[in-house]
């Protein structure tokens, strides 16, 4: 698809989503975009601030070694439950379900499971979130001495909290249990730094990871100096997301929303990035980090698929960039030789088409086997498998375009960008529209 079919293609997405209430939605008008262009543009250009990740992460300083497991694609996250204590108004889930512990939409009833998991497959970093885990604190400090006891000694394991229910009693046994790091939300908690002052000396590393929620630009602004003197070394910023869920509260609020594969909100990016530019102009010693909806979206979706898709390789096949299993086309030929041509909407969903092109597909790991799939048993254990699936991919027209460089003119930022292809991941930040 162009980009024009891109952007009609997702309007179509974010009006099925929302239903009725999508054109009662602060949409982006066409010269608001073009100014906020001009902002964001100013912001990434600032002395000192640093471009990761195709251009994706944008940070001062360096990222926190959780960070560094995520966008080295090593990174697995378990969900502890989906029941938590706060009530931040940006939620974009209702967090009052009593799920088992989950990572993507495999549960674990048991933490040695997990653990043999995260070895089997060979993650470098895992982390336990929710959620809030201190609500079932047992089971969290299960989970991470199975961890710490089964996978590899450098494996690093963090936790998310929004602190509530934080004690040094707790902090300690986790820490005691082979945690490295834990996350503050501390935005649930009115930006009191007193739960994180309890783990600084306990736990490793203490960062702060919070959507930038754009009315509290000035008081995060005054507040990094005092986060690295209290034992912060990192502070993560993303990017506020509307929901079904959340869109009651967070439309009562004076937001400008951008249309995507999901939505967002401009004024909470123009925020973060403007916290990452301060931070270096005034060479803090906090790192601060902007890890933008576009880098999830596009890095930890292609992870996903790498880590699974490679053990589902056949003769002749590889796996692209962007984690996708490619067949090429002699072998999507050979595979059609002495039998009946599919139909032709088949065809063309396999990549079977005239022009010659490879086939595509992804690998989804499931606690059971669709018949509807391809499919392999993975035995994790005596007594635990999981599935991986093969889905098919629709082709597109750029399947083998070239990878886009970034341009020289912008201090080595790529354009943002729609385009999409299974060969590569897409660079640059999100299209405003």
């Amino acid at each position: 698809m162009n980009d024009e079919q891109t952007r009609d293609h997702f309007i179509e997405m974010n009006a099925r989503e929302y239903g009725p209430i999508f054109n009662y939605i602060n949409w982006i008008t066409e010269e608001r975009a073009r100014l906020a262009n001009q902002e964001r543009i100013q912001l990434l250009q600032a002395p000192g601030v640093s471009v990761s990740c195709l251009g994706t992460k944008i940070h001062h300083g360096a990222l926190s070694p959780g960070c560094l497991q995520c966008s080295g694609m090593a990174w697995s996250c378990l969900f502890i439950s989906g029941r938590c204590n706060g009530r931040c108004f940006y939620c974009p889930t209702p967090q009052n379900m009593d799920d088992p512990p989950m990572s993507g939409s495999v549960p674990f009833h048991r933490a040695q499971d997990y653990a043999d998991y995260v070895r089997f497959f060979g993650f470098a970093g895992a982390s336990v979130s929710g959620g809030e885990p201190f609500l079932d604190f047992d089971k969290s400090l299960a989970f991470v001495q199975s961890l710490r006891r089964t996978c590899d000694p450098a494996l690093h394991i963090w936790l998310y909290t929004n602190g509530m229910l934080v004690t040094e009693e707790k902090l300690a046994r986790l820490a005691a249990a082979g945690l490295n790091e834990i996350r503050f939300d501390i935005g649930a908690t009115d930006y009191d730094l007193k739960f994180v002052r309890q783990a600084a000396g306990i736990v490793a590393t203490v960062t702060v990871e919070i959507p930038a929620v754009p009315e509290e630009a000035g008081l995060l602004e005054a507040l990094l100096p005092e986060l690295s003197t209290v034992g912060v070394s990192h502070l993560n910023l993303h990017q506020l997301r509307l929901t079904p869920h959340n869109a009651r509260h967070l439309l009562e609020h004076d937001y400008t929303y951008i249309h995507g594969p999901k939505v967002t909100v401009l004024e909470s990016e123009l925020c973060a990035l403007g916290l990452v530019a301060h931070a270096a102009a005034n060479k803090l010693e906090l790192a601060v980090n902007y890890c933008s909806f576009v880098y999830k979206y596009r890095f930890q979706a292609a992870a996903s698929r790498r880590r699974f898709g490679v053990r589902l390789l056949e003769n002749g096949e590889l796996l692209t960039e962007n984690g996708f299993i490619r067949t090429p086309a002699t072998a999507v030929a050979a595979t059609e030789a002495g039998s009946n041509p599919p139909a032709q909407e088949e065809a063309d969903l396999l990549g079977m088409n005239r022009a010659g092109r490879p086939s595509y597909a992804a690998a989804f790991v499931r606690p059971l086997a669709n018949p509807e799939f391809q499919h392999r048993e993975i035995p994790i254990s005596v007594d635990f498998a999981v599935f991986l699936e093969r889905h098919p991919a629709r082709p597109t027209a750029d399947t083998v375009a070239q990878h886009p460089e970034a341009d020289p003119a912008t201090a080595s930022l790529h354009q943002p960008s729609l385009e999409e292809s299974y060969e590569w991941i897409t660079p640059g930040l999100g299209v405003y529209f």
